[in-house]
């Protein structure tokens, strides 16, 4: 198997579920050494690579679901596939299947994108973002206002005033995940086309009780879906931030759809900003008189020229810890002069409610 294809299939495809051993890729995977019965094939190929077993595709999951990721979107990526196949019977492809204890606990599987590189912020580095859609009760034209966030399989968590949003003939309907480019249908780049997109209807909207519309006390929702995410490369849960301490100047990512400070117009694909966090006395000091600040809110930003202004309303705010991505804030509300020197954005304090997150969300 060429190099080319060991970075792809690391980055891609099967990081998200197990570590193995194929031949020259290295995944790092104890597994039982490979065995196969030649005679039991109509055409092998010779045996497997150490660490690998061959058996009918359809008993090796993560080759399976690799297709369904459409990583091989191409005749050169399908022929290095082919590469892997082991022999043939019953009308049936048999394939080196690495096997593993994949239940064997493996630290936590939230906030790590299966596609990683140095700065890289393109398809697929953050899968847990989701669009959040109101479709107009006459037409059925369906309108993307807010966002928010992946956390359990049928969970979405956002603010209380995305989802209790009640735009002119709309209603809340939708969340869409697996996005990236709004304007593209499938995302790709020039390494592999993204499965397609999930849009899956809303079963219920769980709102913090304590929930005040006009000074966005409490400014937190779940959206509990009908039907369960299927994980991939562009849809995946975020990690929950429960710790309050808040480490000040630290850079945070807000990610989301929308404009940002200077743009005149929304970009269709989605956006990244990081910001820094500040002491809450900076949003008490510019919001105080008319909107009270508490410690269930976070404060980030004030750097000119650096602010989301419209369309991220439920969006993450995002820090790296341990290798993964924890959300700590969600975009709640900020300054009409969006992007002002020492003006920053107030976010609602993942911690601050974390326990109320996962008391009230359904895990299926």
């Amino acid at each position: 198997m060429t190099r080319g294809l060991y970075m792809f299939v690391i980055l891609f495809c099967f990081e998200w579920t197990v570590k193995a051993q194929f031949g020259s890729m290295s995944l790092n995977v104890g597994i039982d050494d490979a065995k196969s019965n030649e005679d039991d094939f109509d055409d092998t190929k010779g045996p497997c690579p150490t660490n690998t077993t061959c058996m009918p595709i359809s008993s090796c999951p993560m080759l399976e679901d690799l297709l369904d990721f459409s990583c091989f979107s191409s005749d050169r990526y399908f022929h290095r596939l082919n590469q892997l196949t082991c022999g043939h019977t019953n009308n049936e492809d048999y394939v080196c299947c690495p096997t593993c204890d994949c239940d064997a606990p493996r630290g936590p599987r939230c906030g790590r994108s299966m596609v990683r590189g140095a700065n890289y912020s393109g398809l697929g580095s953050h899968p847990w973002v989701a669009r959040i859609g109101f479709t107009n009760k006459d037409t059925g034209n369906v309108r993307f206002a807010c966002s928010g966030s992946i956390i359990f399989k049928k969970v979405v968590l956002t603010a209380a005033h995305c989802a209790l949003a009640k735009p002119d003939g709309y209603k809340l309907s939708t969340v869409v995940v697996g996005e990236w480019d709004m304007g593209k249908s499938p995302d790709c780049n020039e390494f592999f086309c993204a499965p397609p997109t999930q849009a899956i209807k809303v079963g219920t909207v769980i709102v913090h009780p304590g929930y005040e519309q006009k000074i966005f006390r409490h400014d937190i929702a779940l959206i509990v879906l009908k039907e369960e995410i299927k994980y991939s490369v562009t849809a995946a849960p975020v990690c929950l931030n429960d710790k309050p301490e808040i480490i000040i100047n630290e850079r945070a990512v807000l990610v989301g759809w929308g404009k940002l400070s200077g743009q005149t117009s929304s970009i269709s694909r989605q956006q990244l900003l990081d910001v820094p966090l500040v002491p809450l006395e900076n949003c008490e000091r510019i919001f105080g008189e008319s909107v009270p600040v508490n410690e269930g809110q976070l404060c980030a930003g004030g750097e000119e020229g650096r602010d989301a202004c419209s369309g991220f309303g439920g969006a993450p705010l995002l820090v790296w810890r341990d290798g993964h991505q924890y959300q700590v804030g969600i975009v709640s509300f900020g300054s009409e002069n969006c992007g002002s020197e020492g003006v920053p954005s107030v976010y609602t304090n993942v911690a601050h409610y974390h326990d109320w997150i996962v008391s009230n969300s359904p895990r299926y």
